[in-house]
């Protein structure tokens, strides 16, 4: 697989929930985001013809490149969403995506999701959360080479930190591995979103208007850590 082109210095991706607006749009440009991750889980209206509106308008109106999340209940997912209900939101708003995220354990809709994403061009994120623990070197490489089998063209592992030691498991996958997105949940996690950027994971996330997982930072919070660090090593 080829490593994903990545621009210069860490990127940031900037978490929309409850509702796409301008004046949210406008703020997550404003405090620098670089791509815009839709989580369609913590949507009120979930209606698909209002959805594919909102996201076309959003494409319209912003030039960043957007990943469609569709979070399932068991990974952190904010609403009881069945695999019907998903694959179908999926299908009707995959078109206004470029990344689209599915979860590693969605095994009932993860070929179809991956199938229809690369059908229509886009990069696929294959995830995987644990919000209790980090698991052991042998089975953080299984999940990632389960994602990747699955046709990703990326893997996210995000897990919580309990531990020093879980710490240093994470450090090591994305300055051994490519394409990957490697996130440390909780406060021992909290300096992953900042330091593991800056040695090969691709991407880190910051809210905007609610967080959306332990320990995550505001984006304005994360993109001033960026250049701070940068600042530090030139």
């Amino acid at each position: 697989m080829s490593r994903i082109k990545k621009s210069r210095g860490p990127k940031a991706a900037a978490v929309i929930v409850g509702m796409i607006s301008p004046s949210i749009v406008k703020r997550a440009i404003s405090n620098g985001a670089d791509l815009l991750e839709v989580r369609i889980d913590t949507f009120r209206d979930k209606k698909p013809e209002v959805l594919a509106a909102s996201l076309k308008d959003l494409k319209k109106s912003c030039k960043l490149p957007i990943i469609l999340t569709i979070r399932s209940r068991a990974e952190g997912g904010q609403a009881h969403l069945d695999d019907d209900t998903r694959i179908s939101l999926f299908n009707t708003l995959i078109p206004f995506a470029e990344y689209v995220d599915i979860e590693i354990s969605s095994s009932g809709i993860l070929k179809n999701v991956v199938k229809s994403a690369k059908k229509d061009g886009k990069k696929v994120i294959a995830s995987h959360h644990d919000f209790k623990s980090t698991p052991d070197d042998k089975k953080l490489n299984k999940i990632i080479d389960s994602g990747l089998s699955s046709g990703a063209d990326i893997v996210k592992i995000a897990t919580y930190v309990n531990t020093p030691d879980d710490l240093r498991r994470l450090v090591r996958l994305p300055s051994s591995r490519d394409n990957l997105i490697v996130i440390g949940m909780g406060a021992f996690g909290a300096a992953s979103r900042v330091f593991f950027p800056m040695i090969g994971s691709l991407f880190s996330y910051g809210s905007i208007t609610g967080k959306t997982a332990p320990g995550q930072l505001s984006l304005r919070d994360l993109k001033r850590e960026f250049i701070n660090i940068i600042h530090r090593l030139l």
